[in-house]
C-alpha cells in the first residue's frame, strides 16, 4: 500500500538523498526500524528550515502610489489575443476554415458558471423546485433582460435536471445586488455538500464512463474532485437491497511523491 503525501520540496529531498537514503520514497511502505528515517526526515526538515534565506521585507511603496485606504486601480482586461496560438491549432485542422472564426469567439466567451445538485441528497428535489419555481421566476424580469435569455437553466443533457448553467458571469453573481439572494442560496448549499460547483465540460466524463453501483473505479485525475464526487454519487444511487456498492480508487499527482 502505497502512502501518498505532499512533497515539502524540492531541496529537501535532495537534502535526504545526500544523506544516504538514496532510493527511498519518504513515506513509503518499507518498514521503519527503529524509528531512523523519521527523525532523519524531521532533522532534514528542521535544517531546511533553520537555513533558508531570510524573506526580505516587503518594499515602500512608491511616491505617488495609492494607499491602503484608496481605491485600487482595476484590473487590466485578459489578454485574448495571440497569434502563436492561432497559427498552431490551424495547422492541427480542427476545425473547418469556415468555422474558425466562430470558433475562436466562443474560446474568447467568460467561462459560464455552472453547478451540480448532489443526487444522493435527500432534499434534491426540493433544491429543484426551488431554483425552477422560485428563483428562475424572479430573477427573469431582473437579469433576462441584460442578457436576452434565461438568467439560469439546467444544463439539457445532464439527466434529471441535477445540472444548472448561469448565463451571467461569476462577477456579476458577486456584483449584481438582484443576484445577493440567489448568490447565498448558492453558497449555503454548497457548505452543507447539497450542491457542487462544477464545470459543465468535467461534469461529462462521468456520464459517458456510465457508471453503474457495482463498478470498481481508479480516477488516475482527481484533483480538485468534483467528478470524484460525481462518480461517488453514481456509485451510491443504487436503491436495491443487499447489492454492495463499487469501489473508487483516487489519485492525484500531487499527492505523490516520487
Amino acid at each position: 500500500m502505497l502512502a501518498a503525501r505532499t512533497p515539502v520540496s524540492l531541496s529537501l529531498h535532495h537534502r535526504i538523498v545526500a544523506g544516504g537514503h538514496r532510493g527511498r520514497c519518504v513515506g513509503g511502505s518499507q518498514r521503519r526500524r527503529g524509528g531512523a528515517p523519521c527523525r532523519q526526515f524531521t532533522q532534514a526538515l528542521q535544517s531546511l528550515w533553520r537555513h533558508s534565506p531570510p524573506i526580505p521585507p516587503p518594499a515602500p511603496p512608491a511616491a505617488g502610489a495609492a494607499t491602503s485606504g484608496e481605491a485600487e486601480p482595476s484590473r487590466q482586461p485578459p489578454v485574448l489575443e495571440n497569434a502563436a496560438f492561432e497559427e498552431y491549432y490551424k495547422v492541427q485542422q480542427i476545425v473547418r476554415e469556415e468555422e474558425w472564426d466562430a470558433f475562436m469567439s466562443v474560446l474568447r466567451k467568460p467561462l459560464p458558471a455552472t453547478f451540480r445538485i448532489n443526487a444522493c441528497c435527500q432534499f434534491y428535489k426540493d433544491i429543484c423546485s426551488k431554483l425552477e419555481n422560485e428563483f428562475r421566476r424572479s430573477l427573469e424580469s431582473e437579469v433576462s433582460d441584460m442578457h436576452g435569455e434565461d438568467a439560469i437553466t439546467p444544463l439539457p443533457w445532464y439527466p434529471c435536471s441535477l445540472a444548472w448553467h448561469l448565463n451571467f458571469s461569476r462577477k456579476e453573481l458577486r456584483k449584481n445586488q438582484a443576484l445577493e439572494s440567489f448568490h447565498e442560496f448558492l453558497k449555503h448549499e454548497s457548505e452543507v455538500g447539497n450542491i457542487t460547483r462544477q464545470e459543465a465540460v468535467s461534469m461529462v466524463p462521468p456520464l459517458f464512463l456510465n457508471v453503474q453501483p457495482d463498478h470498481h473505479i481508479l480516477d488516475m485525475c482527481a484533483a480538485p474532485g468534483s467528478k470524484t464526487f460525481q462518480l461517488l454519487e453514481m456509485i451510491h444511487q443504487s436503491k436495491e437491497l443487499g447489492l454492495l456498492p463499487g469501489a473508487l480508487v483516487r489519485f492525484s499527482l500531487s499527492c505523490i511523491w516520487h
